[in-house]
């Protein structure tokens, strides 16, 4: 089995659901239970937000991180995912579908996700890129402009330093409003004190963490920022559960792209 990323972007318009994310997730569930892939986890990433780029609503590619096997698997998942995508975008929309081999990544896709994520970048570019790196980028619809999201997207997963899962190994919403040190480090997620004196977290610290966990990439890991306040231990990226007919609930807050 190899590790390979898959980056998916500009697959819906305003006012239509699902967002980008959840297409994302609910794509990498489908290709485990077809037994195409093995999802590993699924990655937010936050491109350039500039009125010159026609993005949806926060310019954030979603990218699968997956283990496929060889005999022309990737092929297989590739084409199962292309079929996907154009089946659920929006009417309306611009998607576009990467996937590249972790192994093969050169320095000028990560490059290229640092670019998209500072200044404008062409659809042109990325293609042309792909081209000389060997790598699977489709137009699926639309203007196709959703191919540089996802090539961006892949070049700053696999850089390892920027991005938010979305989706991580057992699930990132099952664990309640609060989970211990030594559970989270279970789950395969690392923890980054944000005190000022950076101590080392117990593994009996309980951590709130609201509706769901939100890890950052950091290091190619999954790893949770926490800070210890007056109340406790809390997670930095957190959100408090919905309250009976609110549907954004409260506190750092993140939009359709983070579904």
């Amino acid at each position: 089995m190899n590790t390979y990323f898959m980056g998916v972007d500009d697959t819906d318009v305003l006012g239509r659901k699902p967002g980008t994310g959840r297409l994302a997730r609910e794509l990498g569930a489908t290709l485990q239970e077809q037994g195409l892939a093995r999802l590993l986890g699924v990655v937010r990433q936050q491109l350039l937000v500039d009125p010159r780029i026609p993005y949806t609503s926060h310019n954030s590619p979603a990218v699968l991180v997956l283990e496929i096997g060889d005999n022309g698997a990737s092929e297989r998942a590739f084409d199962a995912a292309a079929a996907y995508v154009s089946e659920r975008s929006a009417l309306g929309s611009d998607p576009g579908l990467c996937l590249a081999e972790a192994a093969r990544l050169n320095g000028e896709v990560r490059a290229f996700g640092i670019r998209a994520s500072v200044d404008v970048v062409s659809k042109a570019d990325a293609l042309s890129l792909a081209t000389r790196a060997g790598l699977r980028l489709v137009e699926l619809g639309g203007t196709g402009d959703g191919v540089i999201g996802a090539l961006a997207g892949v070049g700053l997963t696999a850089g390892g330093n920027a991005g938010r899962f979305l989706e991580y190994g057992d699930g990132l919403r099952d664990v309640g409003e609060t989970i211990t040190a030594a559970a989270l480090r279970g789950r395969g997620i690392g923890l980054l004190n944000l005190a000022r004196n950076a101590e080392w977290v117990p593994d009996d610290a309980a951590i709130f963490v609201g509706d769901r966990l939100r890890p950052r990439l950091l290091d190619g890991k999954p790893v949770l920022l926490i800070d210890l306040g007056a109340e406790g231990w809390i997670a930095f990226d957190r959100r408090p559960p919905k309250a009976d007919g609110d549907e954004h609930g409260h506190g750092h807050g993140y939009g359709q792209d983070d579904a």
